[in-house]
């Protein structure tokens, strides 16, 4: 017994041994891993420190979006040294990723200090924060090499626009942001073209009484290459790229950040032409049904119109014209009853008596987000800007653009943008808006949509479209007057107004009609 015992005994103590020899082993393997790290960590430190930054880097810098170089100006033993990019003379520093240049503190020095106190912080962030990766990895533009490239066709647009780096920042659809006081709707409101951001949903009725483009001061080489596109006297802006900017490296990253707010956005080719001439139709939906989501219903409108053209169906904003569609599917002038104008009034602005009085109290930027019409209102100017832009990045081509309802929208805020290129290049030979929802009394802008426009714009209009008179008006207090409804106000004689009152009873019933139109119309 006695014996046994000892024979346990024995065993436990060498059981007991190999585990602390075992123990022993990895505690020594541990830690002479742990030092190897720490002397590796500290040699890599004592590299940097002691590393001689280089006077002279060349490379893609994320203001101005050229390749070229950056000159030493700053120069940090921990961290890293301020460059000045010698294209727009901004401040930028090494990616954290890659070897492009991301911006630096670039402080104005005539800047005033806001007098609010959040603006007066969010300022003091945008001055003294350094970013930490360039553009191509902060998602806000897809590829530096491609910014100015063109293309054969609308439907390379998209692939244009796939990014060639990983958005490390992973930007949320329809986020709402403040930066520098200014409330904006969306991620392509504030990430946009270099040193710019948009003033969206501060104060104002989503597309009230105008549809004027206005100029905005811009920093840095982004001056003269984005402008605001006013909506409404209280001036609710989108960014939109203008003049050189369009086509470049501005347009480039406004349409990268507007991709993000609509991402089914595509153009899907539904008709060859016989013989190719270098011309072609896009035709835009604003409210649908699930009969012309894909555009089925224009294909058989234009059935035997100008066959030499190839038809492009621009699609975007599918699930929300497809909610609207379904919620106002009535193509006759009758079946708009009073509770069904009650809910008209209330889908289209909601609590509008509480949020918006004739005086032109703001709604809140969540109502606006959060609106199906409104946030579609929003969308369709988005849309337009980038319409123009793959426009004009489409060589050895001419367009016809017919709009819809909110697709009448798109291809006039298409055409503010178009209109700041050279007016020697005219892409748009003609455009037909049918059940227009834009505004109709802004001279200036329906000026400019028609100087973009080299043969012109028919304005095709019912007065019994119970949904414009409802929904539209009702939405924007009753401020906007749509070009649906009535004649256009513009200077130019380019601009035709045609009603179609007689012909067309409801908001749905153009496309259905849409061969009569064309006939009334005699454009080929």
């Amino acid at each position: 017994m006695l014996d046994k015992a000892k024979k346990g005994l024995t065993a436990a103590q060498r059981a007991a041994g190999q585990v602390y020899d075992e123990a022993k082993d990895r505690a020594e393997g541990a830690y002479e891993i742990g030092r190897n790290t720490v002397e590796g960590v500290y040699d890599g430190i004592r590299d940097k420190v002691t590393e001689e930054p280089a006077k002279i880097l060349t490379s893609w810098c994320s203001w101005c979006g050229t390749h070229g170089d950056h000159v030493l100006s700053v120069k940090r033993t921990v961290g890293r040294s301020t460059y000045v990019c010698q294209n727009c003379e901004l401040s930028t520093l090494p990616c954290r990723f890659c070897d492009n240049m991301a911006k630096a503190v670039s402080k104005a020095e005539d800047s005033e200090p806001p007098e609010n106190k959040k603006s007066r912080i969010a300022k003091l962030l945008k001055d003294n924060w350094n970013h930490e990766l360039c553009a191509e990895h902060d998602g806000s533009i897809p590829n530096f090499e491609r910014a100015h490239d063109k293309i054969r066709e609308l439907g390379e647009f998209r692939r244009l626009m796939e990014p060639k780096s990983r958005n490390f920042y992973g930007l949320a659809k329809n986020a709402g942001i403040i930066f520098g006081g200014m409330a904006a709707v969306g991620t392509g409101a504030a990430f946009v073209a270099p040193g710019i951001a948009a003033a969206l949903g501060s104060a104002g009725i989503l597309g009230a009484a105008s549809t004027g483009t206005a100029i905005s001061s811009l920093s840095g080489a982004a001056l003269t290459s984005a402008s605001l596109s006013a909506i409404g006297p209280a001036g609710l802006s989108i960014i939109t790229a203008t003049g050189a900017g369009l086509g470049g490296r501005a347009g480039f990253g406004i349409a990268n950040s507007y991709l993000k707010d609509i991402p089914d956005y595509d153009f899907l080719y539904r008709r060859a032409p016989v013989k190719d001439g270098g011309h072609r139709i896009v035709v835009v939906n604003g409210f649908m049904t699930e009969n012309d989501k894909d555009g089925h219903d224009w294909c058989a409108g234009l059935e035997g119109y100008s066959e030499d053209s190839g038809l492009w169906y621009l699609s975007w904003e599918s699930k929300t014209l497809l909610k609207l569609g379904k919620a106002f599917s009535g193509t006759g002038g009758h079946w708009l009853s009073r509770s069904m104008a009650a809910k008209a009034a209330s889908f289209g602005s909601k609590q509008t008596a509480k949020s918006v009085s004739l005086v032109g109290h703001a709604l809140t930027a969540s109502e606006i987000a959060s609106n199906p019409w409104h946030s579609a209102m929003l969308n369709a100017e988005k849309a337009g800007t980038l319409l123009a832009e793959a426009i004009s990045r489409t060589e050895g081509q001419t367009f016809t653009l017919m709009g819809h309802s909110l697709g009448a929208r798109v291809v006039f805020f298409a055409l503010l943008a178009l209109a700041t290129k050279d007016p020697e290049k005219r892409f748009v030979d003609k455009v037909i808006l049918m059940g227009g929802a834009v505004g109709r009394t802004d001279v200036e802008s329906w000026d400019s949509a028609a100087s973009a426009v080299s043969e012109g714009i028919y304005n095709c209009y019912s007065n019994r479209d119970r949904v414009l008179q409802l929904l539209y008006q009702g939405a924007n207090a009753g401020l906007s007057k749509p070009a649906g409804l009535g004649p256009a106000s513009c200077s130019y004689d380019s601009v035709r107004n045609i009603d179609f009152s007689d012909l067309i009873d409801g908001h749905n019933a153009w496309k259905p009609n849409l061969k009569e139109v064309l006939a009334r119309l005699q454009v080929n």
